[in-house]
């Protein structure tokens, strides 16, 4: 090894650096430190891998060849990465246990099991901590099944057992881990012939589901072991196993709840077949249409909601199925056959809690048949039967859409009027309902469109603007345009100017309010800058608005690079794993690390809290920072003024985990990262291990018929929908689907996010009913409550990413 002042040289020759004659390693490190911390990978690895060549010694002390690895692994040179764990494990290093771990995922994902198993034995063997050999347990049997040893698969789940606490705290957590085991146990049983514990064990999991009608992975996957093991062990009638009603009824539901439609049309078929007097069978002909309508095949749904209202019409379902019927004929184009079931419904249950449904249906179907004088015929008898309650508002927004529409802005202003002085408006709770903000958005629009320039002024900036507010932000985007308009330009620069003069006085709240209607109105950057700086200094003196905290971190001590290596050095002694990883800007092993510890495990406020979501928010995973940030800016105004969000804050309320991977496939399928970005963190937070109540699976939330159209597209026809809780696959479905999704709906990101959770033939639906490509026409036009509640967040979303966040998803400079 070269000591002294020739090493000092070399390295300072090496790496181009001038550097104090006494820390040429320390001045490496931190050129290291920095490209990994700006993502410029291939720049990190060139730098250790000059490094070593170097300074073997320096560079194993510091266990670089552990960051190399993680380097290798990321760029899809496995081989590499597994001889840079090799030598960390092979040292006992802190970090060997990680080492281990990753290099049995590796061998995993290629396939080569037995090389996994050496890796585990060796993780259980030489680990002190319970908890990692308890892991080391359970991934060994799941291994050992896979190999096909089930004898020795079945002893080693049957004696595994998680950790008490839950999984090692290095290791990835995975709450269902038990259950998982114990499937994997009896699926073992099964292929020994030990039938009747397997079984046992199976009934066991489906019984224990919390939920039984929203089942989880592991129940839905029971349900498919007992279906084949009952049926190749005993008697079966097409398909399915002979049960009682109650249970091909459950498992029925089950399949339909996970979406696999065509298993579940299995059971019901059999309810309806092999049990005809059970009082099951009304609601199994019903829910097998569904199935249908759910596959868009509504030819063969209107079949079996017909049958249902022929042989049962006073079933409690027959309702429900004459409205389905009724949907199901306009999707195929008959209008009229649409029409004519809603009117039946009217006639026949006038008491049901849904009569207001049939009403406005109508209106939709005439709408999309191109009858708008009847649709608005039908609006008109809306408002007539239900006055005084909510479809009264609806009726009257369906009419006000028509009108607008229809470009009639005296017709359209006067129904909005109407729609003002209205108590309920449904909101986002009911289909087809608006909310103020809307109506109000809508009614400066309509007097824009007139050309009452002053009017629609002071109405849009009626609509607060803040970082959640949708029709706040639409509502400043169309004060903008306005201030570039030929006709509106004057008018807007006399206001604006207004605004300015009268930001100086006495009352601070008063000013704070001009300089942000100023804000909104100015579309020249360099006033803009100026007006933000004066309105920065005014929230110092509002208390409302100088609440945001300031935080410190609070990491441990960082420990200083090893330049000159003893004899012990390689074996980090007196080192921890926690330091290590933060050393090495692994924020993705270090964070759970860090909560874990007592110094952080019970602080969730204050600078520990803080410190804990800066690590989550830098280590992917997102949700907790989001959860601690959250909290702090809901009890601020929601006017807030964006731009001048501290960075730190905007990096916890909006993070940017797995950016490599949102990037890298978002150009690769000329996607929107920023857009994938503000999906994500509306749909799960980010976080990768969650399931909806509508099945909907990991961090993007894909359903399965669309994931299994996906995958087709992607060449991965034999994936396992479970693949969806990865990360970087949820990413690539989703940049997929979304570039598939701008092709239908270009440049329209609001039509994007409202297909992405409603659907694009629903879409395509409401964009036809605007006859317009403007979002400020469109989204209105959103009749699913909960999609167009989902688009105004999404949207919110988008801008700020958008604002704070480059297109290699960089943090910008603050505005």
């Amino acid at each position: 090894m070269r000591t002294g002042v020739a090493a000092i040289a070399a390295a300072c020759i090496i790496f181009n650096l001038n550097c104090p004659a006494a820390e040429p390693i320390a001045g490496a490190y931190q050129k290291i430190a920095t490209a990994m911390e700006k993502r410029r990978y291939d720049e990190a690895v060139a730098d250790l891998l000059l490094l070593e060549r170097a300074e073997p010694e320096v560079f194993a002390a510091n266990n670089f060849d552990y960051l190399l690895g993680r380097l290798f692994e990321r760029s899809g040179d496995l081989g590499s990465a597994l001889g840079r764990y090799a030598a960390v494990a092979a040292r006992r290093s802190v970090l060997s246990k990680f080492a281990l771990l990753r290099s049995s995922t590796i061998a995993r994902s290629n396939g080569n099991l037995f090389a996994e198993r050496m890796y585990l034995q060796e993780l259980r063997s030489f680990s002190g901590d319970r908890a990692v050999s308890e892991f080391a347990a359970v991934r060994l049997g799941r291994s050992t099944f896979d190999s096909g040893d089930f004898t020795r698969a079945a002893v080693l789940l049957e004696r595994s057992r998680p950790a008490r606490s839950g999984p090692a705290k290095d290791m990835p957590a995975n709450g269902s881990i038990e259950r998982e085991n114990r499937l994997l146990l009896a699926r073992a049983l099964l292929y020994l012939g030990d039938e009747t514990p397997a079984l046992g064990e199976l009934r066991s999991l489906v019984k224990e589901s919390k939920d039984p009608a929203m089942p989880d992975d592991v129940a839905i996957a029971a349900i498919r072991e007992l279906d084949r093991a009952e049926a190749e062990g005993g008697v079966e009638r097409q398909n399915v196993p002979l049960l009682s009603d109650r249970e091909h009824f459950q498992r029925a539901s089950a399949y339909h709840f996970n979406r696999e439609f065509s298993r579940a049309r299995l059971h019901f078929e059999a309810v309806i077949r092999d049990h005809p007097a059970s009082p099951l069978v009304p609601e199994a002909i019903y829910r097998k249409g569904q199935t249908f309508a759910q596959e868009n095949n509504f030819s063969e749904a209107i079949r079996w909601f017909e049958r249902l209202m022929e042989q049962h019409a006073n079933h409690q379902f027959a309702p429900d199925a004459l409205l389905q019927a009724a949907a199901a004929y306009s999707r195929v184009g008959k209008s009229r056959e649409s029409v004519r079931r809603y009117q039946d419904f009217i006639a026949r249950f006038a008491d049901n809690a849904r009569l207001d449904r049939a009403y406005l249906n109508i209106v939709d179907v005439m709408r999309d048949a191109g009858e708008e004088t009847e649709a608005l015929n039908w609006a008109s008898r809306t408002q007539e039967a239900f006055r005084g309650k909510v479809a009264e508002a609806q009726g009257a927004f369906a009419e006000a859409r028509v009108h607008i529409t229809r470009n009639n802005w005296d017709g359209a202003l006067t129904v909005l009027d109407r729609l003002s002085s209205m108590p309920d408006l449904g909101g986002a709770s009911v289909p087809g309902g608006t909310t103020r903000q809307e109506v109000t958005f809508l009614r400066a629009f309509v007097l824009e469109q007139k050309r009452e320039f002053e009017k629609a002024m002071e109405t849009y900036l009626s609509i607060p603007d803040g970082r959640n507010e949708y029709y706040g932000w639409r509502a400043t985007e169309r004060l903008r345009i306005l201030s570039n308009d030929g006709q509106a330009g004057p008018v807007a620069a006399a206001r604006l100017n207004q605004f300015i003069a009268e930001s100086n006085g006495r009352d601070v709240n008063l000013n704070r309010q001009n300089l942000q209607a100023a804000i909104r109105l100015s579309s020249d950057d360099d006033q803009r800058a100026r007006l933000l700086e004066s309105l920065k200094k005014v929230y110092l003196t509002v208390q409302a608005y100088k609440k945001v905290p300031a935080f410190s971190l609070k990491l441990p001590r960082s420990r200083d690079v090893v330049s000159s290596p003893s004899k012990d050095s390689r074996r980090d002694t007196g080192r921890t794993a926690l330091s290590e990883l933060l050393f090495l800007g692994l924020y993705d092993e270090a964070a759970p690390r860090f909560e874990a510890s007592p110094t952080a495990r019970s602080a969730e406020t204050g600078d520990l809290g803080y410190t804990k979501a800066w690590l989550n928010a830098r280590g992917d995973r997102a949700h907790r920072a989001i959860a601690f940030a959250e909290p702090i800016w809901r009890e601020l105004p929601a006017d807030y003024q964006i731009e001048l969000i501290p960075s730190d804050h905007v990096q916890l309320l909006y993070p940017v985990p797995f950016s490599d991977a949102f990037v890298e496939n978002a150009a690769a399928r000329n996607a929107d990262a920023h857009l994938l970005l503000s999906i994500a963190r509306q749909e799960s937070r980010f976080r990768p291990d969650v399931r909806s109540t509508a099945a909907a699976r990991g961090m993007m939330q894909f359903i399965s018929t669309t994931s299994d159209k996906i995958a087709s597209e992607l060449g991965r026809a034999e994936y396992d929908r479970d693949a969806l809780y990865g990360p970087s696959t949820a990413i690539l479905f989703a940049s997929q689907y979304t570039a598939n999704l701008f092709k239908l709906f270009p440049n329209q990101p609001e039509a994007v996010a409202a297909s992405y959770n409603g659907g694009e033939d629903n879409m395509r639906r409401w964009f036809g009913r605007s006859r317009s490509d403007l979002a400020d026409r469109y989204v209105p036009e959103i009749a699913f409550a909960q999609t167009k509640d989902y688009v105004y967040k999404v949207m919110a979303n988008y801008r700020i990413y958008r604002l704070f966040y480059d297109e290699s998803l960089g943090l910008r400079a603050q505005p």
